[in-house]
């Protein structure tokens, strides 16, 4: 689950141009006005990947100044289902190894420090609670507290910003609107569905990546639901997100299947996939059917799920073995 999270953020911010977007419409208005018409660096790596809890992803980007200076903006997303109180330290912890990293072994370089302006993106079920400040921790009283300097992150719950404000962008809006609603139970996933697929532009690596995201965490979200949506806002591309599914089923089986042997998983897996189509498009599939399905040479899986989006009955798909 964790790792559907992480793909699919870094998806949305691995893209510079869609990393700016963000940037600018979740900063505070007082920084965003001052940051240049440039696009931001994203930095090679990540910084902190090594001493971050399985429950966060980050990325580092290096944007300039309309005055022509340069900060640092951290972006984080906490993917927990509850805000986490370390947070606070955590971040002050991530923004040293930044700055010491960029020192590495001068002296010289601490006084020239860039800034770093942490963003942080949650999408858990409870609102943010958590300090966002380290000196708000302190065990201080406010006479102690005014001398010391404030070292701020800047949450932004997209849990509690409506739909159609998480973005003007329309793909970062679609990105956002699959994260938000992940923890967030919702009677009829179909207008959701809708309205990601519509805001995506057709044939990117990042469309896919959003569909794979919403057909592996969303439970209610079927084939069936996809072919459905699909056919109705993009019928021209409805078998080409409808094979992402098969696609996806592989994948899963063929995880689920190390344990056992790869081989054997990705089979189970193509296997699956096959019957779930069938099922989606023409009912219950008829055990005869299904019988033969499972008997299928390993090698002749590929094609077979290929057919499966385009035949025009279940038994079609062994028409071309009854011929030979």
């Amino acid at each position: 689950m964790t790792q559907q999270h992480d793909l699919l953020f870094r998806a949305l911010v691995d893209d510079v141009a869609r990393a700016a977007v963000l940037i600018r419409d979740y900063l505070p208005e007082a920084i965003a006005c001052r940051l240049s018409d440039e696009l931001p660096v994203l930095l090679d790596g990540s910084f902190v990947d090594k001493t971050l809890t399985p429950s966060w992803t980050d990325r580092l980007f290096s944007v300039r100044l309309r005055d022509g200076g340069t900060i640092l903006v951290y972006v984080l997303l906490e993917h927990k289902s509850f805000p986490d109180p370390k947070t606070p330290l955590q971040v002050l912890g991530y923004m040293v190894d930044i700055w010491q990293r960029l020192v590495d072994g001068d002296p010289g370089k601490i006084r020239k420090l860039p800034p770093i302006v942490p963003l942080v993106f949650y999408h858990g079920r409870s609102n943010w609670k958590v300090p966002t400040s380290i000196v708000d921790c302190f065990d201080a009283d406010q006479g102690l507290a005014e001398y010391l300097r404030d070292l701020r992150y800047y949450v932004r719950n997209i849990g509690y910003i409506p739909d159609d404000e998480l973005s003007a962008d329309p793909e970062i809006r679609s990105g956002l609107l699959s994260l938000k609603h992940v923890y967030r139970d919702g009677a009829n996933p179909e207008p959701l569905l809708q309205t990601i697929l519509s805001g995506l532009r057709d044939g990117t690596p990042f469309e896919e990546q959003v569909i794979r995201y919403m057909l592996e965490m969303y439970p209610l979200i079927t084939i069936d639901l996809l072919v459905k949506v699909a056919h109705r806002i993009k019928p021209h591309r409805e078998k080409d997100m409808v094979s992402l599914a098969p696609q996806e089923w592989i994948r899963q089986g063929k995880a689920e299947g190390i344990a056992e042997g790869e081989a054997k998983g990705e089979t189970k897996g193509k296997i699956a996939s096959v019957l779930i189509t069938l099922e989606a498009r023409f009912g219950e599939v008829p055990g005869e059917i299904e019988a033969r399905v499972r008997q299928t040479a390993p090698e002749m899986l590929d094609d077979m799920l290929r057919r499966t989006c385009t035949v025009t009955s279940p038994e079609a798909l062994f028409s071309d073995q009854a011929r030979h």
